[in-house]
């Protein structure tokens, strides 16, 4: 009975060791280079330096295992070292010894290379795939030819997509027949499952609106996450205005709807909106790894009339002196948010105002009328193409009399009486 329960303990032992093994290589990395990914569920590795017939000082293929490693700055090297070779081949790799990798799904590499080459050879690394021992794709890295200052590239991500089931993939070099000097280093960091960019880039951003004040607009900006692995998940958005110096976050309410959505809606636009500005930041998770993005900036403009302005001033003309009004002036000027344009208007009951034809100035110079009348001035405001309504100032009546001159009789009647002669 002991024994049997020795031998499950060691069973689920050995169980537990291979789960947190896998566990381990599933594990979830941030890269130095941005982005975050899931590193290849491997659990062998080898490596080749190439044989007694690469004669080449410093040849080296070391660390393979640090390909799907956890430690994201560790890496495996491949170094094709200086002299002769024959037939020279070196490696490293990793694989599985359980289920194929499936086709067609990318494979994300994290490459660094570097070096000088001076070779009467053709010589370059490629990354092979391996089914049950066969080579079954080939990609190429880099390739040199007699001369050249080698595969200088910064850390980052190659993307292969193997077109047969695989379960090896190996960085390889090799020559048939070569002599010269290799001073180079091939480096692979990672080898992942999954990639997700950093930072995130945006498919659209917002633009500037121009909006009446009371109307309606919207602003958008769209994360960049088609289908493929490379792109973000979980994606939340919050909308942001600038108020002063500080951004601040916006809340749906009478004027906002929409706030943490790509697309956010403003409403009832107040003429105090007029020149605001608004951004969205966006934040995205995958597993343990976050990224955040932030949009351009886009500025709304309220096309408005603050105030119509006033004019002067009522007025009586006498139709036995003359019957032509006064120029009437404005007291207070009109205020606008874009460009104002003018429309005066006459009225014989102040009630129905109809346009006078091309009466459109600040001020306006009526010509003679013969009976009283009504006049005011409409201003509207234009902004980037977008146009309000009219409003209209206070009334100005002018009042006609028919006679306003005194007229004086004068006659030569004689005045005269009879003396009493009392």
């Amino acid at each position: 009975m002991m024994k049997t329960i020795s031998i499950v303990r060691c069973l689920l032992m050995v169980i537990c060791l291979f789960v947190s093994g896998k566990v381990a290589s599933q594990e979830m990395v941030a890269l130095p280079n941005g982005g975050c990914g899931r590193l290849l569920d491997t659990n062998t590795s080898s490596s080749s330096d190439g044989g007694f017939l690469c004669f080449r000082l410093g040849k080296e293929a070391v660390n393979p295992n640090n390909m799907t490693d956890t430690d994201v700055n560790s890496y495996a090297s491949l170094k094709p070292g200086t002299g002769a070779g024959l037939f020279c081949s070196m490696y490293i790799g990793v694989g599985t010894s359980g289920a194929d990798f499936q086709a067609n799904k990318p494979v994300y590499i994290d490459f660094a290379s570097d070096g000088f080459n001076f070779n009467p050879s053709f010589n370059g690394g490629n990354f092979v795939f391996y089914n049950n021992g066969q080579e079954v794709y080939r990609t190429g890295i880099n390739g040199h030819f007699f001369f050249d200052f080698g595969d200088n590239q910064e850390r980052r991500i190659i993307k292969v997509i193997p077109t047969a089931a695989w379960d090896e993939v190996q960085l390889a070099f090799g020559e048939a027949i070569g002599i010269g000097f290799s001073f180079s280093q091939m480096r692979v960091y990672n080898i992942l499952s999954e990639y997700y960019l950093a930072p995130m880039t945006f498919l659209s951003q917002p633009s500037d609106k121009t909006v009446v004040a009371g109307g309606s607009t919207t602003m958008t900006a769209v994360i960049n996450n088609t289908s493929t692995d490379e792109t973000p998940d979980n994606i939340t958005y919050q909308w942001q205005v600038l108020i002063g110096s500080t951004w601040n976050n916006l809340a749906n309410g009478s004027n906002y709807a929409n706030v943490t959505s790509s697309t956010l809606s403003i409403n009832n636009v107040p003429a105090g909106f007029h020149n605001n500005q608004y951004r969205v930041v966006a934040n995205s998770s995958f597993h343990t790894c976050s990224f955040q993005a932030i949009s351009t900036v886009g500025r709304l403009f309220v096309n408005s009339v603050n105030a119509p302005g006033t004019i002067s001033a009522d007025q009586t003309i006498c139709m036995d002196i003359s019957n032509d009004p006064a120029a009437f002036s404005q007291t207070t000027v009109a205020q606008v948010s874009g460009s104002a344009e003018y429309q005066w208007q006459s009225s014989a009951d102040n009630v129905t105002f109809v346009n006078i034809t091309n009466a459109t100035s600040a001020t306006y110079d009526a010509p003679p009328i013969t009976q009283t009348a009504y006049y005011r001035r409409g201003v509207r405001s234009v902004l980037n193409g977008n146009t309000t309504a009219y409003q209209y100032s206070n009334v100005v009546k002018v009042t006609v009399k028919q006679s306003c001159l005194i007229k004086c009789i004068i006659t030569n009647r004689m005045i005269y009486t009879t003396l009493n002669s009392n």
